[in-house]
């Protein structure tokens, strides 16, 4: 055999064993994402600025669909503690119940970072949220002004969670500080159903009232869904915006809607992840903030920053 020809064999059997391919063969960089439910447009949106912002730097982004339960939740954080992901992206289905599991990542060494709704644990690497003070306040200058700055209002307070009661105080002061003759003469907490059958007892209790604040958006569509042509007198707004409560908006039936960048959000956690793994400056906490949109902005309104993709599937 001619020298040539031994390199090519030995240059051969190098590569089959991996031997010439070790920059390529560097391992595989992953962050392992767990929201509450693909379902909602929201985590839609975040998944999709997680996703796109970890592609775009060569990470490997695993997707969980916790399906709004803690025991979902919590097993897929262990699968990615065994599958040794670099870093974990999640928003909590229920932030009490997951917590000893996120503790168990940490231990391992995993860094954690928390979208929108943080697991109980004071060793998260970073936070990613909204200014939820800020979207009850748009919502309180919104409605406040929708009714002519007076009048008696209704409040649709949503779960116990915190992102909910941080709506309400935003909301609740403003309308102590900017609205002194609006007063809030009911107030609910609950879930969807909840606050469509709020709305109903308060149309009939309250024929005075014009306006009713509501957490999120589905509370707003199935307010405005069971007050029916009642909504005519009643001004609704939200907070978020699914496809429902965004049609609402453009036929008039919604009054507005405070928003949080959910896409920005989930891009803004995918770096603060990658930050940590690869020694870089983690800010800690980052608050998106609020924004606001009416009947008379949603037909230009840029929504890239909000909503993913209409074909993004997760």
């Amino acid at each position: 055999m001619g020298k040539n020809a031994r390199y090519l064999t030995l240059a051969l059997a190098m590569a089959a064993t991996g031997m010439l391919s070790a920059p390529a063969m560097a391992a595989e960089k992953t962050i392992g994402v767990t929201v509450p439910y693909f379902g909602s447009p929201f985590w839609k949106a975040g998944l999709y600025g997680v996703e796109t912002a970890g592609k775009e730097k060569g990470y490997t982004v695993l997707k969980g669909d916790a399906k709004d339960k803690a025991e979902v939740q919590i097993e897929q954080i262990r699968s990615y503690i065994d599958k040794k992901v670099d870093a974990i992206i999640i928003g909590a289905a229920d932030a009490a119940a997951v917590g000893p599991a996120v503790e168990e990542a940490i231990d391992k060494g995993i860094p954690v970072i928390a979208l929108s709704v943080p697991p109980k644990s004071d060793r998260l690497t970073s936070f990613v949220g909204a200014d939820n003070i800020g979207m009850g306040r748009l919502q309180g200058i919104c409605l406040g002004r929708a009714i002519g700055g007076k009048g008696e209002v209704g409040l649709f307070a949503g779960p116990d969670e915190i992102w909910a009661k941080l709506r309400v105080t935003g909301f609740k002061n403003t309308m102590e500080a900017d609205f002194p003759d609006i007063k809030i003469v009911a107030e609910k907490a609950g879930g969807t159903k909840d606050a469509g059958v709020a709305a109903v007892e308060w149309a009939k209790a309250h024929p005075e009232m014009h306006g009713i604040f509501t957490a999120a958006d589905t509370m707003a569509v199935e307010s405005i869904n069971q007050l029916g042509a009642s909504v005519e007198k009643i001004k609704v707004s939200t907070s978020n915006l699914n496809d429902e409560a965004r049609t609402a908006l453009e036929n008039g039936k919604l009054t507005c809607a405070s928003l949080q960048p959910a896409v920005a959000m989930g891009r803004d956690a995918a770096r603060e992840a990658i930050a940590a793994i690869e020694g870089g400056k983690v800010l800690g906490r980052i608050e998106a903030p609020a924004l606001l949109v009416t009947k008379e902005k949603v037909a230009g309104y840029d929504f890239s920053k909000i909503i993913a993709p209409a074909d993004y599937q997760p």
